[in-house]
């Protein structure tokens, strides 16, 4: 029996995505004129009103993408173009996402500052965070949910940090992790400028995503062309996609996260017991998606391979970090010792696994850690 524990990474597709993505796929190009073109369109903004309302933002707001990595790469290098003659500091928390930290690195290498703000215990430093904002900043990136160690940082605090400091600086905001899984996520329209959030998090495809930008900011476009997406994000969109994320945010149910925030705190139950020496973290807040837990002694690739040889998908932090050599910055910036972050797991749940699963699962974790430790 397969156990998939890596919704982090990506989430099973809904049967009402795959079938919102089948029919969408027979539809024309939404930017043709005729009848085809015309059902395309309107199936378009259709689909852009469905993830507009799981904002909680005006359609508008809303330009689809290919993703989180897209949508945080538009943002940040769009956002600080506007402020380049203005500030030259880009302030982020330590725990953010490659695609967040990596177009920041290259503005770096053109001239900008980075200030790294810390997040010691899944917390961020606010404190840090004003004192920080004393210099003249053109862009504050944040995320909502560490996908990682599931933290839930404070994005209404970031905003007032901004607001009170009159510097001006914009607010972007990594929202993949958190997106329709905390009521947080009804907090991205009120508190930033800029928002992205991928599909496949929440149960629609790979490739497609969404960025919220906030009406009356005007970022340049990352990608030009034919002036798609408001001309925003040229090319001819992803409509079956587009439909299918759709659907996701449609089908979404407030008592599924009850549900999964139900498993995440079984399983913490069934590892809890001191004997087995597992470590579990439990940030002040966080997205009860996922559970960061360390089995000291082992390694997390050979409890990785341990786990999976029995048929238990799991990971050791970010999918997208996963080809990279020694410990994760984010778990160390999470304040963690060199043996719990060399020997650290992730479980990410979703609304199709069982307390069944959940059981196997940790049975297994328990099972191996003492094997392996002899």
């Amino acid at each position: 029996m397969e156990i998939y524990l890596d919704h982090a990474a990506t989430g099973v597709m809904r049967p009402e995505s795959v079938a919102a993505y089948c029919s969408a796929a027979a539809c024309g190009n939404p930017s043709s004129l005729h009848s085809k073109g015309i059902e395309a369109k309107r199936l378009l903004e259709s689909s852009r009103r469905s993830v507009a309302s799981a904002f909680g933002c005006l359609p508008e707001e809303i330009i689809f993408t290919s993703g989180g990595s897209e949508g945080n790469n538009t943002a940040i290098f769009g956002l600080a173009r506007l402020r380049t003659k203005r500030a030259k500091r880009i302030i982020l928390s330590e725990g953010e996402h490659p695609s967040v930290e990596n177009p920041v690195k290259e503005l770096v290498s053109q001239g900008f500052e980075a200030k790294y703000i810390p997040t010691s215990g899944g917390r961020l430093d606010l404190d840090s965070l004003r004192e920080a904002l004393s210099v003249p900043t053109a862009l504050v990136c944040v995320m909502l949910a560490n996908n990682e160690t599931g933290a839930l940082y404070d994005i209404a605090g970031v905003r007032r940090a901004i607001d009170s400091s009159g510097s001006g600086a914009f607010f972007h905001c990594d929202a993949v992790q958190g997106f329709l899984k905390t009521p947080d996520s009804a907090k991205l329209k009120r508190y930033c400028d800029t928002a992205s959030v991928s599909a496949h998090k929440v149960g629609g495809p790979k490739g497609v995503g969404a960025l919220f930008v906030k009406s009356g900011v005007k970022i340049p476009p990352l990608i030009y062309g034919g002036g798609q997406e408001r001309g925003l994000r040229s090319g001819t969109e992803d409509l079956p996609g587009a439909a299918a994320f759709a659907a996701a945010c449609e089908a979404h149910t407030a008592r599924e996260n009850e549900y999964i925030a139900s498993l995440r705190e079984y399983t913490v139950k069934l590892l809890s017991d001191p004997q087995d020496g597992i470590v579990i973290r439990t940030p002040e807040r966080f997205v009860p998606s996922i559970l960061s837990i360390s089995v000291p002694g082992v390694r997390s690739e050979v409890m990785l391979n341990a786990l999976s040889a029995e048929g238990i998908c799991v990971s050791a932090g970010s999918a997208c970090s996963a080809a990279r050599k020694g410990s994760s910055r984010v778990l160390e910036a999470y304040g963690m010792p060199k043996e719990e972050s060399d020997s650290a797991l992730r479980l990410s749940f979703g609304v199709t696994n069982t307390e069944e699963e959940c059981a196997a699962a940790a049975q297994a974790i328990v099972s191996a850690a003492r094997r392996l430790r002899r």
